[in-house]
């Protein structure tokens, strides 16, 4: 028991936590949201929208594989005022440094359009969820061009 504490103690001073999820713990939900037009800026109704995150955790957390990003796709359709909205609850979001984002949009009638960025930190708008949650929300809009 006290090599326990004193084990512990010293992986603190050290910066190192021990880190119990008994009763919940902290987690974001990323929402990605925006809207889809054409080149006109009508709104484009029945895009698919394909958003992929994926999520490299940073350097200082010894507990996460570093060489495999958490990757988290999932994909909306715009409603009829070219508006889609995607929700990700499965990125491991401890002490990450860098999301990159890839959104695939499809429509019939208009060229496939691929939008590929970096967020940082700063890119989102927070707001607390439940009792352990905070939602992250990105916006990208789309245009896309007729064939």
């Amino acid at each position: 028991m006290k090599a326990t504490k004193l084990i512990g103690g010293l992986l603190a001073i050290l910066g190192f936590q021990m880190q119990s999820c008994e009763y919940g713990c902290p987690y974001t939900t990323y929402k990605t949201q925006g809207t889809v037009v054409d080149e006109k800026g009508d709104k484009i109704k029945g895009a698919e929208v394909k958003v992929k995150i994926e999520s490299h955790p940073d350097t200082l957390h010894l507990s996460i594989d570093k060489s495999h990003p958490v990757i988290s796709t999932k994909t909306a359709v715009s409603d009829r005022k070219g508006k889609y909205e995607t929700t990700h609850k499965d990125l491991d979001d401890i002490g990450n440094v860098k999301l990159n984002y890839e959104v695939i949009t499809n429509k019939d009638g208009y060229q496939p359009d691929t939008i590929r960025k970096e967020a940082k930190r700063t890119d989102f708008k927070y707001k607390d969820g439940d009792t352990w949650e905070t939602i992250a929300t990105q916006e990208i809009n789309i245009v896309l061009k007729k064939k």
